[in-house]
């Protein structure tokens, strides 16, 4: 029985330190003007746009410059 309860909490602790790991930062979204500005391309088209025009919306979005294009810009998940 024991070993049963073990095996259990180990499993939950790998479930959810693998959903937290889906969805902790890569270092590489932009969730800022200020943070699209870094990115390559002009304000009028490139990157940079799409970032922008990304995180102004009006739901928070944040921007993935590294996912194929059509997947980088997502809702926020409420992270600053």
């Amino acid at each position: 029985m024991r070993n049963g309860i073990v095996s259990g909490l180990v499993l939950l602790a790998a479930g959810t330190l693998g959903s937290l790991a889906w969805a902790h930062s890569n270092g590489h979204e932009s969730r800022t003007p200020a943070q699209c500005e870094r990115l390559p391309g002009s304000a009028k088209e490139g990157e940079r746009a799409q970032c922008l025009e990304c995180v102004k919306r009006l739901v928070k979005h944040h921007y993935h410059p590294d996912y194929p294009a059509g997947n980088r810009c997502r809702p926020d998940d409420g992270k600053p």
